[in-house]
């Protein structure tokens, strides 16, 4: 589909999300709880942070898991984390029962931003909607490479093509082969499916009830996105 960059311009695109993100301030001061308002108000600045994050370490073979996680949170987890424990704010639950809606919709998130990241691996253009391995193609570092350049097998060969950026023909395709012989795709299905069974753990706290079911099944959704 044709975006509105692209059919009006980027001065209308800024002006269309101006509009919207006007709008979305103003239905939340609408719900006159001032904790929602918080949780949503910081979600905006993670955004921006994990946007930042990912534009300032582009092609850095130095980023570690920790900071890929912190920046999955930002720009993933953090809107889901906080929509879960609004629900719960609502809802009129206990503190206990808001931390652990919380730690569901954050660790939910964490494992969809690393299925995503898979996927940009594995599935074709037509599958994704975009060339496969752009994230890759663009500098943005994500589980499977971060995984793939601790094996030396692969470590070499594969921080060579990085420092040079892909500007030899070619080179995009060798270093997905390489992801793939080095490990880092099984590696990176694991830790979603860490991400997918801490999420689960922490829906403990509810009853058995169809609504809780459907979180369940949630995550049972993503995870099954990568095989």
């Amino acid at each position: 589909k044709k975006t509105i960059n692209s059919i009006y311009g980027t001065r209308v695109a800024v002006l269309a999300g101006d509009f919207l993100f006007a709008q979305s301030s103003w239905f939340l001061a609408n719900l006159d709880n001032l904790e929602v308002i918080k949780l949503i108000s910081q979600v905006i600045a993670d955004f921006a942070n994990g946007e930042i994050s990912q534009a300032s370490s582009l092609f850095d073979t130095d980023v570690t898991l920790e900071q890929y996680s912190d920046k999955s949170f930002y720009k993933t987890a953090s809107l889901i984390a906080a929509s879960c424990r609004s629900a719960a704010v609502f809802s009129g639950v206990s503190s206990d029962m808001k931390e652990a809606m919380y730690a569901y919709g954050k660790h939910l998130g964490l494992a969809f931003q690393i299925v995503d990241d898979i996927l940009d691996f594995t599935q074709s253009a037509e599958q994704l909607g975009k060339p496969q391995g752009q994230d890759l193609a663009s500098g943005n570092l994500t589980a499977p490479i971060i995984y793939a350049l601790r094996n030396p097998l692969v470590k070499e060969e594969l921080l060579d093509i990085l420092s040079s950026e892909f500007v030899e023909e070619g080179s995009l395709e060798r270093a997905l082969h390489l992801v793939q012989l080095g490990g880092g795709l099984d590696a990176a299905r694991a830790l979603a499916q860490q991400e997918g069974e801490t999420a689960l753990a922490a829906l403990a706290c509810l009853s058995e009830s169809p609504a809780k079911r459907s979180l369940q099944q949630m995550v049972e959704y993503v995870l099954h996105r990568i095989y």
